[in-house]
């Protein structure tokens, strides 16, 4: 998805590392297969999903609320009322006092199923599966309730219904590509709960029920496009969203260096829809120091940066390679993109000026850049589009396609 949420709060340098990640979503080594085009079935329902807590998966231990709730370990069913207390312990899962398990489902009894884990509040259930070195948290919820988890965090809750809905139809069709995708690998989960997927926030944090995401705009958006994925050549794909274009989309060579394109995700021109975000146009200001530094972590060279110039450029703007120069005159070709995750910069729509001791930055857009452009979505229904003419718009060719 960076997938980026440029609605959460922005943070560099460790947190710059997150905003790269961008919505959006990064493409999973292949297989042999299409990172881009997936075969997607028809369904007689809304499938299950699995979504790795990242996280949960990183604790040593968690906290589980569900109130009266079923639980199995190994396959043992046990019943439970109280607050659940899970720990790793020496290759397993220690249930507090219940007894241990390689393997451990906790099955909420209410109507409808919700627990609570990290202080947040989710549907459906939870499952956790002891794995070399750790463990892997992860929510099996219905396909429908996980939209529903992502639209609001991944647009403001409050935005147009009709640019949620195209929210909606191209984070369901990019998790049922990640389904199909990996079904049959042996993994124990789909997608992740961070932007290297989409982001999923479940319900919504425990202690601030105002803070819930299932909205009525939310829910609106999720029901008026029950079902609905996206579509080309009969196949689903990689429906990559981004926070704002700068007014052009780009293709999956320039925002990830996957060398593979399809219509849907080749670029358009959005004109001035994402004007009202506030990274429309942006700049940023950096100490030599602090760029030196980076380059250095990130072993991108010269260090002794002096001068930055654009190599090959995308029709949108997006800069594919970035040459760079040093006090000597020597250059060095890079990817931008990795100069941009070093730098921890918007987009790689960028110009690069040295002023003394400091590095200035004027950009335009944020995130990836491949897909849809959330913020062009905003000014679009805002406009009086509706969703499908707004996915037409950002997918050229894609079709919108029923599969249950």
């Amino acid at each position: 998805m960076l997938r980026l949420n440029a609605f959460l709060p922005l943070v560099f340098s460790l947190i710059f590392a997150a905003l790269m990640l961008s919505a959006c979503m990064q493409p999973a080594a292949g297989r042999g297969e299409s990172e881009l085009l997936a075969p997607i079935p028809s369904y007689g329902a809304a499938p299950l999903i699995r979504v790795k807590l990242a996280k949960p998966s990183l604790a040593e231990s968690v906290t589980v609320k569900a109130g009266k709730a079923a639980i199995s370990l190994d396959g043992r069913r046990l019943e439970s009322e109280q607050a659940i207390v899970l720990s790793q312990l020496d290759g397993a899962i220690d249930v507090g006092g219940l007894g241990t398990a390689a393997s451990v489902e906790i099955a909420p009894a209410g109507r409808p199923a919700w627990f609570e884990v990290d202080g947040r509040v989710y549907r459906g259930k939870l499952r956790l599966v002891s794995v070399p070195g750790g463990w892997e948290v992860v929510n099996v919820v219905d396909l429908e309730q996980y939209v529903t988890g992502v639209i609001g965090w991944e647009m403001l809750a409050g935005w147009p219904v009709e640019a949620l809905k195209a929210q909606a139809v191209a984070s369901r069709t990019y998790a049922l590509f990640e389904m199909e995708q990996n079904r049959g690998s042996g993994r124990n989960w789909d997608v992740d709960d961070t932007t290297q997927y989409q982001v999923y926030g479940g319900v919504g944090p425990a202690d601030n029920p105002k803070q819930w995401r299932e909205t009525p705009n939310v829910m609106a958006a999720r029901e008026g496009t029950t079902g609905m994925v996206l579509t080309y050549e009969g196949k689903g794909f990689r429906a990559y969203f981004h926070s704002t274009s700068g007014g052009r989309t780009t293709d999956p060579i320039t925002a990830f260096g996957l060398d593979e394109s399809i219509e849907p995700l080749k670029g358009v021109d959005l004109g001035e829809f994402d004007k009202d975000s506030p990274k429309a146009e942006w700049s940023i200001t950096m100490a030599a120091s602090e760029v030196k530094a980076r380059l250095l972590e990130k072993q991108i060279s010269p260090h002794d940066l002096m001068r930055v110039e654009t190599g090959r450029t995308s029709e949108s703007g997006h800069a594919i390679t970035l040459d760079l120069f040093d006090r000597t005159g020597h250059k060095k070709s890079v990817s931008a993109i990795s100069f941009r995750q070093a730098l921890g910069l918007f987009s790689t729509n960028f110009t690069a000026v040295k002023n003394g001791d400091q590095w200035e930055f004027n950009g335009k857009g944020y995130g990836h850049g491949c897909g849809m452009c959330q913020w062009s979505a905003r000014g679009m229904a805002k406009a009086g589009w509706d969703s499908k003419r707004i996915l037409q718009t950002m997918y050229p060719g894609a079709e919108l396609t029923a599969i249950y």
